[in-house]
């Protein structure tokens, strides 16, 4: 680049996490093109929960919590006696909105004490912009940052939405740009407010993406016996293992021939074993775990058939387009999905994968015993994915896809930001 760009401020809820690696994925993809990036966060993570790619992050990002109460307190009365109106107008902003629970309210304030600690530690670095990932605390936070700060903000929105919108709306119409990473995500945002002609140029459709040379097909994989159907995620609802394990079950009434292990932890853990020890499922089925970036390619690379039965929660919560997914198609494994979200979006049914309705384990079923039963589909299948991924879902596409919208902002005399 023949002119270094101005330093952008990058903020998630937890920076780096191991269940968002697109995150910290765009940001050593836009530090390869040249940006400075200065990386926040509101809670610090266990590096030894990070894989080690992760790690290193960690001690360049700032944090709010664990709350160093001394910087805290300093930070918002050095910010009360400079930016006494902007402050308390900010704050008096936030939680005057309508139709928000005190719930909401409460969490707007803890936003924004987090922010003007933030904007604090930052300032120094005299960041241009601030683009936040998620549209709920991290955004809110950029939002009231951006005025503390006189920059301005953006976010990529991502699945949170479907359940959670505290200020939503405010940060829809605050926002400089807002970064969809499906059509289906942004026409959801839209709709949110109909009447703001002003809203649609601002949604730019970024997907997230995985690096096709990190995530590249073994020169030959051995064959498993028996055939190895593979998953990973973090155990919510959304994912929809139970409708894997309901599948499995199936598969093994029909005395299909097959192992299937779902890698990951959370929420859902003690249901998926009791599912495992109930349907007497315990030979086939394995949960080995949370599974850190350096190992979840050795289960990649043994892996037959990748299946993400993802499906809408009871409240509503849904996945945006999983990065498993593309990890796993980068990988020319065949997947098994469905047409929630965004989805149809990644994978063309029949083109790039196998796509069956939510909640039905009997199409999970028989797509998984289509795929085992024909080689030559797999070996289609998982080729055009790979493409698809080379194509649309590339990381270093997407982060020079920021990088531009980056760069026009920039770009736009001061006066208009």
């Amino acid at each position: 680049m023949a002119q270094k760009p101005p330093t952008i401020a990058y903020i998630a809820q937890m920076l780096p996490n191991l269940h968002a690696t697109f995150i910290y994925r765009e940001i050593f993809a836009l530090q390869k093109i040249g940006f400075d990036v200065v990386t926040l966060s509101v809670h610090r993570p266990n590096p030894k929960a990070l894989s080690a790619e992760a790690r290193p992050l960690v001690e360049r990002t700032a944090y709010i919590t664990p709350i160093r109460w001394g910087p805290f307190a300093a930070a918002h009365l050095e910010f009360l006696l400079k930016k006494p109106g902007v402050y308390l107008s900010t704050l008096a902003f936030l939680l005057s909105r309508p139709g928000e629970s005190a719930h909401n309210r409460l969490r707007t304030l803890m936003h924004f004490m987090g922010a003007v600690f933030l904007a604090a530690q930052v300032q120094d670095r005299k960041p241009a912009h601030i683009h936040a990932h998620f549209s709920f605390n991290a955004a809110t936070i950029a939002l009231v940052m951006g005025r503390l700060l006189g920059i301005t903000f953006s976010f990529t929105a991502h699945n949170n939405f479907f359940t959670d919108r505290v200020v939503l709306k405010e940060k829809l119409r605050e926002a400089k740009f807002i970064v969809a990473i499906s059509e289906f995500s942004r026409d959801f945002l839209l709709n949110l407010l109909p009447d703001d002609e002003s809203l649609p140029e601002k949604f730019h459709i970024v997907h997230c993406g995985v690096s096709p040379v990190a995530f590249a097909p073994p020169p030959r994989r051995e064959p498993n016996s028996p055939p190895l159907v593979f998953s990973v995620a973090h155990f919510t609802e959304r994912k929809g293992f139970h409708i894997l394990i309901e599948a499995c079950r199936i598969l093994q009434q029909r005395n299909v021939p097959f192992e299937c292990i779902i890698a990951g932890d959370g929420a859902q853990r003690p249901l998926l074993e009791k599912m495992i020890a109930d349907y007497q499922l315990r030979d086939v089925v394995r949960l080995p775990g949370a599974v850190f970036q350096e190992n979840l390619r050795d289960y990649l690379n043994r892996a037959d058939i990748f299946a993400l039965p993802c499906v809408v929660a009871q409240n509503g919560d849904m996945d945006g387009v999983p990065v498993a997914l593309m990890e796993a198609m980068a990988m020319e494994i065949p997947t098994i999905s469905t047409t929630v979200s965004g989805i149809p979006e990644l994978i063309d049914d029949g083109r790039h994968g196998l796509l069956v309705p939510p909640q039905d384990p009997a199409a999970v079923a028989d797509a998984i015993e289509r795929l085992l039963a024909d080689e030559t589909l797999r070996l289609k299948l998982g080729r055009a994915a790979r493409q698809k991924i080379v194509n649309d879902f590339n990381v270093d596409k997407s982060a020079a896809q920021i990088a531009d919208l980056f760069r026009q902002l920039f770009a736009e005399p001061s006066s208009e930001r």
